[in-house]
């Protein structure tokens, strides 16, 4: 499924009625009917008893809802009443058309102009069911402020059910974040596909459940670079084994990592190697930290080292390398480590404190190299010396143009994954808050490192990673809860993971 950015849906809506000949209009008036369609089959609404209250802004977005109101008007729903936010003065040509219709059927219509209004509002909101608002929509690009402020912190306080038209209001369509305030809906309708902004950043915790209606819009010219990753996109990536098999087909990998007070990390991705299918799993680690480990899953080898001909003597046999987690910045032998890894031709998952020895290593970087780093915001910060909020104002361009620079693959981790190739971008959007947690990131370099060493593609062991790392640990916080859940409860739910993925 497509993602698009709401440059890219406003074209798209202008091509439509173009290509089909048909007017800005008549296309809200088919969008409102579906909304209204959809809003029925989610949501059990009487006709007599229920109290809804629509709430419009006064552009498009309010343009739909007040179609929505005039199909609950058509069909006798009694208990029906539309409050209009904004300055009148701005209403766009097809909201105002649909707002004079509105008035010819007599409707229930109040203006929330200025201040004054807010004792009514707050009175008409508080006696409702169901609350459906289309305020702003997915073109917001400004602080929510004044009566639009109190419009939205009003619905939030009432405890009607809430539906959101195509994007809860205050949600900003290009990067998901908050610009102020923001509706916090039960249901969010979307129109055609996903914006980038009902996915990334605070989205999740404002759109409630999701829906996404289909108003005939056309794609024909339209050339798709952003998707979204379902299950069924990954399912057919992962085979049943073969009889006739042993551990090295299924791939020797290798985990670099490991320092004071971080031996864990290593170990955490190894056995995510492990449990995701690797035939052997090994941690090479400097010798000097060799008695600050205990061998807690006795499957996995420890490799210690010293010099580097005893480094590159690890290196024998290995399908694939993760780089970084625990390892530390104390020490210079890891840039060397690093600097000849990107010399040699076997994929290489790079983590955590490896992206610091990464980022000084860039000019080494060649096209041909199989290269997949998992930085979270700050880490990609880091990389592109700017900050954590830029990271967030913008997480898309970021990974794209970082991936196409270095031609490699970037997992940027966050609410929703992202994963960059060049300039392709995935979207994938499980997993859960308790999944924030110490250790989950080596949990998913481990898991992309397995199947990395099983010889999948790059981007296909990464679509398959985020998508194990997220249903394990939706699994681990169905049971454990999201406050409890560790990193190793993920771990602990790969195996069931994988057996409903590979069937």
């Amino acid at each position: 499924m497509e993602v698009l950015t709401t440059k890219e849906m406003k074209e798209l809506d202008r091509y439509t009625c173009k290509k089909k000949g048909i007017s800005s209009l008549e296309l809200m008036e088919i969008a409102g009917e579906k909304i209204y369609k959809c809003i029925l089959k989610e949501k059990e609404i009487d006709p007599v008893t229920d109290k809804i209250v629509i709430i419009s802004g006064t552009g498009n977005n309010g343009g739909d809802s007040l179609v929505v109101a005039r199909h609950f008007l058509e069909e006798n729903y009694k208990n029906l009443e539309i409050i209009l936010v904004g300055n009148l003065d701005h209403l766009t040509e097809e909201t105002k058309i649909n707002l004079k219709k509105l008035k010819e059927r007599n409707a229930r219509i109040y203006y929330f102009k200025n201040y004054d209004f807010y004792k009514d509002y707050e009175k008409l909101i508080k006696k409702a069911n169901i609350i459906i608002e289309g305020i702003f929509g997915i073109g917001l690009n400004r602080e929510v402020k004044g009566i639009y402020y109190q419009a939205i912190n009003g619905i939030n306080r009432s405890e009607a059910y809430t539906i959101s038209i195509d994007i809860p209001s205050g949600i900003r369509g290009d990067n998901g974040l908050i610009a102020g305030i923001a509706v916090k809906a039960d249901l969010s309708i979307i129109i055609h596909t996903y914006k980038v902004g009902n996915l990334l950043n605070d989205a999740k915790d404002s759109h409630g459940k999701c829906k996404i209606v289909d108003i005939g819009i056309l794609e024909d010219v339209f050339i798709p670079k952003q998707f979204l990753l379902q299950e069924k996109d990954i399912k057919n990536l992962l085979k049943k084994r073969r009889h006739n098999t042993h551990k090295y087909d299924y791939g020797s990998v290798l985990t670099i990592g490991g320092s004071i007070g971080m031996m864990g990390a290593p170990f955490m991705s190894a056995y995510a190697a492990l449990r995701s299918g690797s035939g052997l799993s090994s941690i090479a680690v400097y010798e000097k930290y060799l008695d600050l480990i205990y061998p807690i899953y006795p499957e996995i080898m420890i490799r210690p080292y010293r010099k580097k001909e005893e480094f590159l003597e690890i290196l024998q046999k290995k399908e694939a390398i993760a780089f970084g987690p625990g390892l530390g910045r104390k020490s210079d032998f890891p840039f060397y480590i690093l600097e000849h890894l990107l010399k040699v031709d076997l994929p290489i998952v790079i983590d955590a404190d490896g992206l610091y020895y990464f980022k000084e290593l860039l000019n080494k970087v060649k096209k041909e190299n199989k290269i997949v780093i998992t930085p979270h915001y700050g880490e990609m910060a880091m990389l592109l010396d700017t900050t954590s909020e830029n990271i967030k104002r913008d997480p898309v361009s970021a990974a794209k143009e970082f991936s196409e620079k270095y031609s490699i693959i970037v997992l940027l981790k966050g609410t929703t994954t992202l994963i960059a190739q060049q300039d392709k971008i995935y979207f994938h959007s499980l997993g859960n808050p308790g999944m924030a947690t110490a250790g989950s990131g080596d949990v998913l370099t481990g898991i992309v490192l397995s199947l990395l060493g099983q010889r999948l593609k790059p981007i296909d062991a990464c679509k398959v990673g985020v998508s194990i790392h997220s249903l394990a640990g939706n699994l681990a916080a169905k049971e454990m809860g999201q406050y409890s859940m560790i990193a190793t409860d993920i771990i602990k739910y790969i195996p069931k993971t994988l057996k409903e993925l590979v069937k």
